[in-house]
């Protein structure tokens, strides 16, 4: 046996005409692709009846003799429509119980007619075709007659709801609907002010028991739960406790907000779909911006729910006295960089669900991510930096919330921190904010300890023992006073004799205090060795100068 081949030039390809046809093209709304056949629902008031075959369409943009599905559909719904009364004009409504849906063979094909005493002669509504019954795998007779029957109740049903009576029944329910809704917002209105002003006084409260921890020692041991006075941890556990008031009351209000637009929302759903005129136009305006509107409730809810497990968990931790204030006002900086953090998650996993549910077309989301690429590859570069910055000052514990710091040629009490920015409240009341790439150098004046770097001038001629006497038993007398204890840690680390000049005597001293408090504790103990050299007849340092003049 003998074969012969036949050498086919390189780039010889053989096609094989498709089956089925390419599906690169975008289907029309509702239109589906089942193999060789392309299905359309038929919509009558919003409902959809039944869906409609035809050939599918290789080429939309040339059809040539070829009728596409969604435009026969559109056709069967212009026939239904043609068949139902004007709600709005003063034309004689059709007795539902007179319409009635007949089935013919025209040219072979079963088509289904709409008699009516008010019709001259029977009105077209469809025809079976063979790519129908090909669709439903039954005959064209027995689709006609199960077509026969869905219209014939649908078409009755079309009509009732359009007599006058049920117009006005329907009115009814309108002006009800709408009160109902006004009512409900009007109340919920009220229950926002209520929560409002609470959310106002629980603000005061935080603020002045932000205030008093302010002024608080930073104890390193937990003080005894019965004693007398509250200590600076208990104020700690009732500074979060109002923290934990305060966001609840707001997490109240911002449902407040939501039931008040799902109200809305719902109300207008409800009203759209009561007129067969707008229910079509209730699928497109009101469905969609719903389903987004519960989206972005959802993806909230979930975020400030776990908002409140992270506090309930510190707040366990402070209840449990394991901890100390230091410790517990360095996690309370760590919870808010991480509520910072996961904010953005949350949020950036709900937009993606989102845009998976409006099923964006890859191509979109690949140039959309492109944008985006070189978007942040030329703009986000200090970001970038600012976010690892912020990360590594976190990590080495460099400052806290509530720390006084120096950075550069800033200064003031640390108001915020999160991984982008350091905002500074300087002792002018201005907010400085500086974003975490520039920090380059931290001033720390409230880390474990502090200390007043205290120095007072006092006239050459003073007697040096008394006026060095004087400074130390004033600032032990200090110390041991009940008011000031609790902010003195120790006052013999350094005293002595730092300089002398033709204005007198520097005297200085450091005083060991709790943080924060180096300040306070300067300006008394000015007052008091004001008050003790005055006693003693010391004066404060004047300069000295010699005129000579020559006779």
């Amino acid at each position: 046996m003998l074969v012969n081949l036949v050498s086919l030039p390189a780039d010889a390809v053989v096609q094989l005409p498709p089956l089925v046809p390419p599906s690169n093209h975008t289907l029309p709304a509702g239109v589906e692709q089942q193999g060789t056949l392309e299905t359309a629902p038929v919509k009558l008031d919003g409902k959809t009846l039944f869906r409609i075959a035809a050939p599918a369409v290789t080429n939309r943009s040339d059809l040539g003799t070829q009728v596409p599905v969604e435009v026969r559909a559109s056709q069967v719904e212009g026939n239904l429509q043609r068949l139902l009364p004007d709600t709005w004009s003063h034309e004689t409504a059709i007795q539902p119980a007179n319409l009635n849906v007949v089935v013919e063979t025209v040219n072979g094909f079963p088509v289904l007619f709409a008699e009516g005493a008010s019709f001259a002669q029977p009105r077209v509504i469809l025809t079976v075709t063979d790519a129908d019954a090909q669709y439903y795998g039954i005959s064209q007779a027995e689709l006609a007659s199960q077509w026969q029957d869905e219209l014939e109740q649908n078409l009755r049903q079309a009509l009732e709801i359009r007599q006058p009576e049920a117009l006005r029944q329907t009115l009814r329910t309108f002006f009800k609907v709408l009160i109902a809704t006004i009512s409900t917002s009007l109340l919920l209105g009220i229950t926002w002010m209520v929560l409002g002003r609470r959310e106002k006084a629980l603000r005061q409260q935080r603020h002045w028991q932000s205030s008093w921890l302010q002024t608080q020692p930073a104890s390193t041991e937990i003080l005894e739960a019965d004693q007398a006075t509250p200590s600076p941890t208990q104020g700690l556990i009732y500074f979060l406790s109002l923290q934990r008031r305060l966001q609840f009351v707001r997490f109240l209000r911002w449902l407040n907000f939501w039931v008040v637009a799902f109200t809305w929302a719902i109300g207008s759903a409800y009203v759209f779909r009561l007129f067969p005129q707008t229910r079509q136009l209730a699928r497109k305006l009101v469905i969609a911006p719903l389903v987004l509107l519960i989206a972005w409730f959802v993806i909230g809810l979930i975020n400030r729910l776990i908002d409140f497990t992270v506090d309930k968990f510190i707040q366990q931790l402070a209840e449990s006295q394991t901890l100390t204030q230091a410790n517990l006002q360095r996690i309370n900086t760590i919870t808010k960089v991480i509520k910072g953090v996961k904010a953005v998650l949350v949020y950036a996993i709900g937009v993606l669900l989102v845009l998976q549910w409006l099923e964006l077309v890859p191509g979109s989301v690949l140039a959309l991510g492109t944008v985006l690429a070189l978007v942040i590859s030329f703009a986000a570069q200090n970001l970038i930096r600012d976010l690892v910055n912020g990360f590594m000052i976190l990590l080495e514990d460099q400052y806290r919330i509530g720390d006084v710091v120096k950075i550069g040629e800033k200064s003031g009490l640390v108001e915020t921190f999160n991984l982008r920015i350091t905002q500074l409240r300087n002792p002018d009341g201005n907010l400085i904010t500086l974003p975490n790439s520039s920090i380059v150098e931290v001033e720390n004046f409230s880390r474990d300890w502090s200390r007043s770097d205290f120095r007072v001038e006092v006239a050459y001629d003073t007697d040096v023992d008394l006026a060095l006497a004087i400074v130390r038993n004033t600032a032990e007398t200090m110390a041991q006073d009940p008011d000031w204890q609790a902010h003195i840690l120790d006052t013999s680390e350094f005293l002595g004799v730092e300089h002398l000049s033709h204005q007198g005597m520097v005297i200085r001293i450091w005083v060991k205090t709790v943080p924060i408090q180096q300040w306070v504790v300067a300006m008394e103990l000015r007052r008091r060795l004001k008050k003790a050299f005055d006693l003693q007849g010391i004066r404060i340092g004047i300069p000295q100068q010699l005129w000579i003049q020559d006779n």
